[in-house]
């Protein structure tokens, strides 16, 4: 088996700190053209590619690259025919100019759009941000990738400093919490990581559903929390399920989840997309035409991320033309996604093929039953459709007789666990994906 490349092991630690379809966008087509001990140089798609790898993700990068042994290497991005091969730099550890603290400064309440799937989170936010109250600690949010948890965890934590800047306020995503704990262990330094999370006025922690399963960092989340609580000061988590649907919680950090308000933010109506889109191109100063807006915003309907993502790949577009955005210069640039995704089987051969893999009918995978005839076939269709399709879990839940998208979740989870355990099974979905991708 051939060894990965410096590059190739950063992408492992990159893929999951950033959104898939950013990830598949920027990322998929680089490679590495060499390495020194001070320089790790990679090859991207385009100059446009190079610069804005480096002034978008250059914080991600840089933390993949610690993790993956290269905290030190800077890295360059380049692409063929330019002549210097050097666009863009990162060196970590990097700071970002956008960023104040861990708080990035773009997310803020001014700059949250609120629609009717995310109004009494923002309203919640708002609360604990301005006052503080018992009734709302913890106050957790949850809600599916990319819909505006983290932006509204830091709107708390920068409105908190402007109304007290003597507050310590720290945010921070659970990965980083595990591996701050990793270290502690290590290096006989938990005295001063369990200094610096209870000295907190209001703690900010995102995404806590990855400390679970993790078990000397639930001990100390456990602690840290109880600390906290017993002092008055504020608790906020996010996760992509309600506390009683993360998988393997135990009683104890469950009753203490669910001891505060729980809030969702569902997946934005059209009207909110397009508000989303207006304020991003109001803060780009361009002028966005109501048939382009409506464009953008019927072609993303569950992800907010990738909704901007699409947006500024359209502005970057335009300003590369010389060119305002228009409705046909919108289609231009998005050409390549637009046609993948036009291109995406249809859920209905997916069904068939899985189904009939294992002598059923589709809709006996769609059926409400729990046999294991049925039931493990079902999760594999699951496991399919999510990778072969753009459809979100509720829609995909909603092919199974409307299945809540916390099952779609438990069913990917598993098949992921055994593809990894049982290579002739890998194999089999492996094809499957293949297939229909």
């Amino acid at each position: 088996m051939e060894k990965p490349t410096a590059w190739e092991k950063v992408l492992e630690h990159l893929k999951p700190r950033i959104d898939e379809r950013d990830f598949e966008t920027w990322f998929l087509g680089t490679k590495q053209r060499h390495e020194t001990p001070e320089v790790l140089s990679v090859q991207v798609n385009s100059p446009l590619y190079a610069s804005w790898i480096s002034e978008n993700f250059a914080t991600q990068i840089s933390e993949a690259a610690q993790l993956a042994g290269l905290g030190g290497r800077e890295i360059r991005f380049g692409a063929d025919g330019d002549p210097s091969s050097t666009i863009a730099a990162i060196k970590g550890p990097v700071v970002v100019k956008k960023r104040t603290g861990t708080l990035n400064t773009a997310y803020t309440f001014e700059n949250f759009v609120t629609g009717n799937s995310n109004r009494l989170a923002h309203a919640a936010a708002l609360r604990v941000a301005e006052k503080g109250t018992r009734q709302y600690n913890p106050l957790f949010i949850c809600g599916g990738a990319g819909l505006g948890k983290t932006h509204l965890m830091q709107a708390i934590g920068h409105r908190r400093l402007s109304r007290q800047p003597g507050d310590k306020v720290i945010y921070v995503t659970s990965e980083t919490f595990v591996n701050e704990v990793v270290l502690g262990v290590r290096f006989n330094k938990m005295e001063s990581v369990r200094t610096r999370f209870r000295a907190a006025d209001i703690l900010l922690l995102d995404d806590v559903q990855f400390v679970i399963g993790k078990e000397v960092s639930e001990n100390e989340l456990f602690n840290t929390f109880n600390a906290l609580y017993d002092d008055g000061h504020q608790i906020v988590f996010s996760s992509d399920v309600l506390p009683r649907e993360i998988p393997g919680l135990n009683e104890r950090l469950k009753s203490r989840f669910e001891g505060g308000l729980i809030v969702d933010v569902q997946p934005p109506e059209l009207e909110t997309r397009v508000a989303i889109l207006r304020q991003k191109a109001e803060a780009r100063q361009v002028t966005l035409e109501d048939d382009v807006a409506f464009f953008l915003a019927l072609k993303i309907k569950t992800n907010v991320r990738q909704l901007a993502g699409y947006f500024e790949r359209v502005a970057i577009f335009s300003e590369m033309r010389g060119e305002a955005i228009s409705l046909d210069l919108a289609k231009e640039a998005l050409k390549d996604v637009l046609r993948d995704a036009e291109q995406t089987t249809s859920p209905a051969e997916i069904l068939r093929a899985v189904a009939a893999h294992w002598g059923l009918k589709p809709s006996e995978l769609r059926a409400k039953t729990k046999k294991e005839q049925i039931v493990f076939p079902r999760q594999v269709a699951m496991y399919v459709l999510k990778e072969s399709t753009s459809l979100s879990l509720p829609e995909i839940a909603r092919l199974f007789a409307d299945k809540h998208h916390t099952t779609v979740l438990h069913s990917i989870r598993k098949i992921a666990a055994r593809r990894e355990e049982d290579a002739e099974f890998n194999r089999l979905v492996a094809g499957f994906i293949s297939q229909y991708r």
